[in-house]
């Protein structure tokens, strides 16, 4: 998986950064010799931004909408307008109702284990990844991922779900940069606007489940994870919150094992003794 450089997230978005970001996808596009794009709409910012520079880089782009049930009608209806917005031909867009696939499995996994509310997202986001692949391979293009640096870091992912892709252009960018970059590249305003949810079950919210905003995070995150500036030292020098601190730090310490390597057994260990 091929991903771009870090940025600081207090470092607002230029031109410039659009045209870094316009320039990687074309280099790997081109590098692997594919042109056509697979990317899941979601009605929200990430997805949004991630489709304007897929068109910006020149690439085809296949959206794919995956609403699973009635209560994400907002969401489907956002997701509506963005293609409106990018004029993109209606025979590419791809919609799939993910519900009855979904509802079989939860019932069918349902008798032999018990699934709470997070077994049941994860269900639906690797779902929508199943599905991306499937057209991937009929299309033989690439499935150009929406993650960013904050969500990586906190561990806000399905692993194997929307935690999965080809090339991802926004993997270095933190969630308070895309809110800027969003406003740059002309998003529509009730996309930017809304609050961040993985839409994997009604309500759901990101700044709910993490128990803390992006705005909050994202500061905390840079300077301790990538200018790897003890804690001690960033409560006292950034007046940070020493509570908040410690909140986002232990999400990042929980959340380890989905950021590692898989893992196999060492060579040296397999070999026949004689």
């Amino acid at each position: 998986m091929r991903i771009l450089q870090p940025l600081p997230p207090l470092e607002v978005p230029t031109q410039k950064t659009i045209e870094r970001i316009v320039r990687f996808l074309k280099r790997e596009f081109k590098k692997r010799k594919k042109t056509r794009a697979i990317l899941g709409i979601s009605g929200g910012l990430d997805s949004a931004v991630t489709a304007i520079f897929c068109k910006k880089a020149g690439l085809d782009l296949y959206p794919v909408l995956l609403p699973y049930g009635k209560h994400f009608s907002r969401d489907l209806s956002d997701a509506k307008k963005l293609l409106k917005f990018l004029k993109i031909d209606k025979k590419k867009i791809i919609k799939i109702d993910i519900s009855p696939l979904v509802n079989f499995q939860i019932k069918s996994i349902g008798r032999k284990i018990k699934l709470d509310k997070i077994a049941r997202g994860n269900i639906i986001a690797r779902q929508r990844m199943i599905i991306l692949y499937a057209l991937s391979n009929q299309l033989g293009g690439l499935v150009v991922g929406t993650g960013n640096l904050s969500e990586y870091l906190l561990g806000y992912f399905t692993l194997h779900g929307d935690g999965a892709w080809d090339i991802n252009p926004l993997a270095r960018l933190f969630k308070t940069q895309i809110f800027e970059l969003a406003k740059f590249l002309g998003v529509p305003k009730e996309i930017i606007s809304k609050k961040s949810t993985a839409g994997l079950w009604p309500g759901q919210t990101d700044e709910g489940e993490l128990g803390f905003s992006y705005q909050d995070a994202d500061p905390i995150l840079y300077f301790s994870i990538i200018k790897k500036i003890p804690k001690e030292k960033l409560a006292r020098i950034y007046h940070l919150n020493k509570n908040l601190m410690e909140k986002v730090l232990k999400r990042v310490k929980e959340t380890e094992y989905k950021r590692q390597a898989i893992k196999t057994i060492d060579k040296q260990h397999t070999r026949s003794h004689k």
